[in-house]
C-alpha cells in the first residue's frame, strides 16, 4: 500500500504565493513515490522556462525542523535533475522566484 504524505499546515500559503507571483504549481506530495518533492513549481524567466522542485517545511514543528527525512536526503541525493529547493514560508517562496527570475 503506497503511503501518501501530510501536507504541512504552511503548505497551503506557499502554494497561493507561488500561483501569486506567475508561476505554475504541481502539488507532488501524494504521489507516493518515498522522498518525491512536494511541489513542482514552473515559471517563465527572461531567458525561457524553467522548472523547480520544492520541499516545504513548516519551521513550527519539531519534525519541520529536522529538515530533509531520510527518504528526501536519497531522492536528492540521486535526483539527476537540478538543485532541490527547501522552502519554509512565504517570503522564502518570494525570494526564490526573484532569485530564479534574475539568475536564468
Amino acid at each position: 500500500m503506497t503511503r501518501h504524505s501530510k501536507k504541512d499546515a504552511n503548505h497551503d500559503a506557499i502554494v497561493a504565493r507561488f500561483q501569486a507571483l506567475g508561476c505554475s504549481v504541481i502539488e507532488m506530495h501524494a504521489t507516493g513515490i518515498p522522498g518525491m518533492p512536494d511541489l513542482a513549481i514552473g515559471l517563465s524567466c527572461p531567458n525561457g522556462r524553467i522548472t523547480q522542485l520544492v520541499e516545504v517545511k513548516n519551521p513550527e514543528t519539531a519534525y519541520g525542523r529536522r529538515g530533509l527525512n531520510a527518504n528526501q536526503t536519497a531522492f536528492a541525493r540521486d535526483w539527476r535533475g537540478g538543485k532541490i529547493w527547501t522552502v519554509t514560508g512565504v517570503d522564502e517562496a518570494t525570494a526564490l522566484v526573484q532569485n530564479w527570475r534574475s539568475a536564468a
